[in-house]
């Protein structure tokens, strides 16, 4: 993988001995967040990558696995360890834990710490994958993927009998609110269904299960699938899945939320799509009624073999079971 190195540095470098360190420079993609640097030097490194200066942390810091580089577009993998910051500085744990700092953009560097304007040159740039905490708490891991890794990714939709569209997204432009995107939108105004609420009671686990008030209109299950909206409280602004709800207003999630669930927190909750077409109770059908082949973004009745059904979620509710479909012609037509 050839790469650019300013000459200084690398006469730097072909010394018997140099004074060399890494620095890596996170730039999340959530909206709100800075960028932050970590270094595997013993003390603070303040360097200005041409993007402006920053302040490439020590007490937080990096080890970093051996860096893998190849010319037959496999895709560059390494991983960085660091020490879960005491202080919240310069990024604090309840960040990491709530996903901020996942798929960020990443770029890992070499610089002469005792002459920082030789320059640098860039050891991997790319995208970090979701960070992990270790069990012990005491650090967390940046998987570093190489620009190559973009390369891997599917660029058209694939066929799917279920559909592919985030329930209640819309058009770029739409006046209906919902998260926007250009292609394989759902259309439906999910916003409208929502219901304000506050957590009145926990169950035993108070990540999982709890209590709303009001209950309105809630049925065993009828908010199976769903989604809770966090407004107050620790989870504020993120959202969870819902597994199951009885009459009276107990809630349990699919997952764990990042942080626990307390009385008083402030939420909204509201029926979601399972995503087949025409279950007329929780589906497509439900949502659209007979307009929802205008709206479904999959293909519902595609053919699946014998051996795939076993493989295949709802294979079975498509006509064909493997074989083609065959509907006969209108009378009067043909030969």
């Amino acid at each position: 993988m050839g790469r650019h190195i300013p000459i200084a540095l690398q006469a730097h470098k072909n010394e018997s001995g140099n004074t060399t360190c890494l620095l890596m420079k996170i730039s999340p993609v959530t909206p709100g967040f800075s960028a932050y640097g970590v270094t595997t030097l013993d003390r603070d490194v303040v360097y200005d990558d041409g993007y402006g200066e920053m302040t490439y942390s020590a007490a937080v810091g990096f080890e970093p696995t051996s860096l893998q580089f190849r010319g037959d577009m496999s895709v560059d993998n390494a991983e960085a360890t660091s020490l879960m910051p005491v202080f919240d500085i310069p990024v604090s744990e309840a960040d990491i834990r709530a996903g901020a700092y996942d798929f960020a953009a990443c770029k890992v560097m070499e610089v002469n710490f005792e002459d920082l304007t030789m320059g640098h040159v860039t050891l991997q740039e790319g995208t970090v994958g979701q960070i992990t905490i270790d069990a012990n708490g005491l650090s967390f891991v940046n998987e570093i993927r190489g620009l190559v890794a973009q390369l891997k990714q599917s660029v058209c939709e694939k066929d799917s009998l279920t559909c592919r569209a985030p329930f209640g997204s819309q058009p770029i432009g739409s006046l209906i609110p919902g998260p926007q995107l250009r292609r394989g939108w759902c259309g439906f105004d999910a916003e409208a269904l929502l219901v304000d609420a506050e957590v009145v009671s926990l169950g035993l686990e108070n990540t999982v299960t709890f209590t709303v008030t009001p209950a309105t209109g809630l049925t065993t299950n009828s908010l199976a699938p769903g989604l809770v909206v966090w407004v107050s409280g620790l989870n504020a602004g993120r959202s969870n899945e819902i597994d199951s709800n009885t009459a009276g207003g107990q809630i349990t999630l699919r997952f764990p939320t990042d942080f626990p669930v307390q009385v008083g927190d402030q939420l909204r909750y509201r029926p979601d799509c399972n995503h087949n077409a025409r279950d007329s109770s929780r589906g497509c059908a439900h949502w659209f009624g007979a307009e929802w082949v205008l709206h479904f973004r999959g293909e519902p009745d595609i053919p699946i073999g014998d051996a795939a059904q076993l493989e295949t979620p709802h294979a079975s509710s498509g006509p064909g079971m493997g074989a083609p479909v065959f509907e006969p012609a209108p009378e009067g037509m043909g030969p």
